[in-house]
C-alpha cells in the first residue's frame, strides 16, 4: 500500500467522521440565548450550567435577567468602541477579574465616564425642591406610629372601620381585635417625614393625633394609627446636603435611562429561541433549538 493511497483512505475516515461530530447538539449552556449587534450571549452568562433543572425543565431566566444581560452587552461594546479597555485602570481590573466579570467591568466603566459630566445640582434647584416639599423640609413632623394589619378580613372591612370610629385609643381598638378573634399583627414605628414614604406621608398630613390611616388590600387590611406627633422642621441650610444628593440621585437616574435608550435605539438584538425579550419561562420545553429563526428587535 503506497502512501498516497494510505492518505487518500485516512481522509474518506475524516470525512464520515465529521458529519457524526457536526449532529451533536449543544447543551443548554453552550446556546446563545441572545444575540447583540452580533455578539452572543451564551446561556451559560445567564448561570445555565446544565440542560435541565431537577423538575426536568430548563432552568428559567426572568425578563429582568435578560434585560440587564443585555443592557450590560450593550454597554460593554460601548465601552470597546470608545477604547476603554485600553485604559490603564480598567485594562489592570480585567487582568485581574474573573472570566465572567469584563462585561460588568466595561459597563461600569462606561457608566461612570457617560455620567461624570452630569453637572451637580445649582442653588436655584435646591431652592426650588426645598419649598415645593414643604411636608419633608419647613413642616417636617416627627410621627409615633402603629402599624396594625388585619389578615384575613373576609367582608369584615364594614365592621372593622366602623369600631375604628368608635376606638379612642389604639389599645381599645386591638382589645376589640383580640374579643373578635381577628388574626393581626401589630408594629410600634417612628418615623420622621422627610424619610416616609411619600403616599403614606399625604395621608398622615391630614390626620390628627388619635387618628388612623386606612388601605384595604387584596386579602388584608393595613391601618396606621398616629400615637403623637411633634414638629420638627429644617430650614433650607439644614436640608442642602440631603437635597443635594437626593437632586444628583435622580439627575443619574435619568441620565443612565437615557442612555441605555440611546443604546437600544441604535442596536440589533436578536432572541434564539426558546428565548425571547421575556427571558425563558420555567414552563417552557426541555430541548435545546439548532433552529436559525430568531426574534428579533432593532
Amino acid at each position: 500500500m503506497n502512501q498516497t493511497y494510505k492518505l487518500l483512505l485516512l481522509a474518506a475516515a475524516v470525512s464520515l467522521l465529521v458529519p457524526a461530530c457536526s449532529d451533536k447538539k449543544p447543551s443548554a449552556a453552550e446556546q446563545a440565548a441572545v444575540r447583540v449587534n452580533g455578539e452572543p450571549i451564551m446561556a451559560a452568562d445567564f448561570g445555565i450550567k446544565s440542560d435541565l433543572t431537577g423538575a426536568g425543565q430548563m432552568s428559567p431566566v426572568s425578563a429582568s435577567d435578560m434585560k440587564l444581560m443585555v443592557d450590560l452587552e450593550l454597554m460593554r461594546q460601548a465601552a470597546v468602541a470608545s477604547k476603554l479597555d485600553q485604559d490603564k485602570e480598567v485594562h489592570a481590573k480585567l487582568a485581574d477579574s474573573p472570566k465572567e466579570l469584563p462585561r460588568k467591568i466595561l459597563a461600569l466603566a462606561y457608566i461612570n465616564k457617560q455620567l461624570s459630566s452630569i453637572p451637580a445640582p445649582t442653588d436655584a434647584e435646591v431652592t426650588a425642591f426645598y419649598n415645593s416639599n414643604p411636608a419633608k423640609f419647613a413642616e417636617r413632623k416627627r410621627y409615633d406610629l402603629q402599624a396594625c394589619v388585619i389578615k384575613p378580613t373576609n367582608g369584615k372591612e364594614a365592621k372593622i372601620k366602623a369600631q375604628l370610629s368608635k376606638s379612642k385609643k389604639y389599645d381599645d381598638f386591638e382589645r376589640w381585635l383580640k374579643a373578635n378573634r381577628m388574626k393581626h399583627a401589630s408594629l410600634p414605628v417612628s418615623v420622621i417625614s422627610d424619610h416616609a414614604d411619600g403616599r403614606l406621608l399625604q395621608k398622615l398630613s391630614n390626620v390628627p393625633v388619635g387618628g388612623s390611616v386606612v388601605e384595604d388590600g387584596k386579602d388584608q387590611m393595613t391601618i396606621t394609627f398616629i400615637r403623637a406627633m411633634q414638629n420638627d422642621p429644617l430650614t433650607l441650610d439644614q436640608a442642602k446636603p440631603q437635597i443635594m444628593t437626593m437632586l444628583k440621585d435622580k439627575k443619574r437616574s435619568e441620565g443612565y435611562a437615557n442612555m441605555i435608550k440611546q443604546l437600544r435605539d441604535k442596536a440589533k438584538i436578536e432572541y434564539v429561541p426558546p428565548y425571547t425579550e421575556k427571558g425563558l419561562q420555567p414552563s417552557l420545553s426541555p430541548s435545546v433549538s439548532n433552529r436559525n429563526d430568531q426574534y428579533t428587535t432593532a
